[in-house]
C-alpha cells in the first residue's frame, strides 16, 4: 500500500504528458501490435541490472512503478487492448519459454537475486521479460469480447465499483482479526474461514458506511462520481 500510494504521487505530475504519449503509441501498436513487447525492455533491465528482491515477490520495487506507469497509459484504449488480445497466445507461451530459460541460472547460481555475474544478470532479464509477457498474455485473454454476456446483476456491479477501497481496507482489517486467531488452537481451517469471514464482514460495512456514501470519502479511494442510492442486498 505504501508503493502504491508512493507511484501515485510519483506520476501525478507527469499524467498528463504520460497519457498524451499514451495516444501517439496506441496508433502506433495499432498498425504494429508487435510493439507490445517492447516494454518488456525496461522490467528487464531493472531487474537485472538493480537486482530482484525477495519482499517484493521477486520483483524489484522499481519494476512495480513500471507496471504501474503501463497500466494508467495503456490500460483505457483500445486500439491497445485489440492487439492485446490479438497476441494473448503467442505471447503467452513466449512468457512460458523464457521463464523455463531462468531455470539454470536460479538452480545454478548461488545468489541469482544480487550477484553481479553474466549468469545471473541473464537470469533476471529473462525473468523480467516474462513477467511482461505473462501479463500481456493473461489480460489479453481475460478480454475476449463476449457477445451475448449479460450486463452484470446488482451484487456484480456493486462490487465492480468496489474493487479498489476494499483493496485498500482490507490489509489492516485482515492482519487484525489475524492477530486474535492464528495463535488459538484451533484447526487451520477454522481459523482460516473465521478470519476470512469477520475480514469480510467488516470490510464491506467499512466500505458501505464509511467510503461509500460521501464524495470526499469516494474521491479519496480512488472513486468517481455520485455514490449510488442503495446497495444490493
Amino acid at each position: 500500500m505504501v508503493l502504491l500510494l508512493a507511484f501515485c504521487l510519483l506520476l501525478a505530475p507527469v499524467a498528463g504528458p504520460l497519457a498524451a504519449a499514451a495516444r501517439r503509441t496506441g496508433a502506433a501498436v495499432a498498425r504494429r501490435p508487435a510493439l507490445l513487447l517492447l516494454p518488456a525492455l525496461p522490467l528487464a533491465a531493472i531487474d537485472s541490472l538493480l537486482g530482484m528482491e525477495e519482499s517484493y515477490a521477486g520483483w524489484n520495487r522499481w519494476a512495480y512503478l513500471v507496471f504501474f506507469g503501463y497500466g494508467y497509459a495503456l490500460s483505457d484504449d483500445d486500439r491497445v487492448r485489440a492487439a492485446t488480445r490479438r497476441l494473448a497466445l503467442p505471447v503467452g507461451l513466449l512468457g512460458l519459454a523464457l521463464f523455463a530459460a531462468t531455470a539454470p541460472g536460479f538452480m545454478g547460481a548461488d545468489d541469482p537475486f544480487t550477484e553481479r555475474t553474466p549468469l545471473a544478470l541473464v537470469t533476471r532479464a529473462l525473468f523480467g521479460a516474462a513477467g511482461w509477457a505473462w501479463v500481456v498474455a493473461i489480460l489479453g485473454l481475460l478480454d475476449r469480447p463476449r457477445p451475448h454476456r449479460r450486463p452484470p446483476g446488482r451484487v456484480l456491479g456493486y462490487l465492480a465499483v468496489a474493487a479498489l477501497p476494499l483493496y485498500v481496507l482490507h490489509q489492516p482489517v485482515v492482519v487484525a482479526f489475524a492477530y486474535g486467531v492464528v495463535g488459538r488452537r484451533t484447526p487451520i481451517v477454522v481459523k482460516y474461514a473465521v478470519i476470512v469471514a469477520a475480514s469480510l464482514t467488516v470490510i464491506l460495512l467499512v466500505y458501505e458506511y464509511g467510503v461509500r456514501r460521501t464524495r470526499v470519502t469516494r474521491l479519496l479511494f480512488g472513486m468517481r462520481g455520485t455514490p449510488p442510492s442503495a446497495a444490493p442486498r
